[in-house]
């Protein structure tokens, strides 16, 4: 009896989903979040991800910015006048 060999099947890989892009995203303009800049930031960070990243750095400018109106700096400074605490 001969045993028949099988071809072995090479398995293709599957891109996770932490791979794949959304092409239903927006399009990042950072000619828009960053509208001071002179030169075409478009061209010079065509990579999404950096993209990404630079709309990230805006973002969390402007929760932060947010953040400090809130609060109310004028308590903050008054219990920070109170300590009796003398620097020689």
């Amino acid at each position: 009896m001969q045993t028949e060999e099988k071809p072995q099947q090479i398995e293709k890989a599957e891109p996770s989903s932490a791979d794949q892009t959304f092409p239903t995203e927006k399009a990042i303009s950072l000619n828009k979040l960053y509208p001071k800049v002179k030169q075409d930031l478009d061209a010079l960070f065509p990579e999404p991800t950096m993209k990404k990243l630079l709309r990230d750095v805006v973002r969390t400018k402007q929760r932060n910015e947010g953040f400090l109106k809130r609060m109310d700096l004028k308590r903050v400074d008054v219990a920070e006048g109170d300590e009796t605490a003398e620097t020689p």
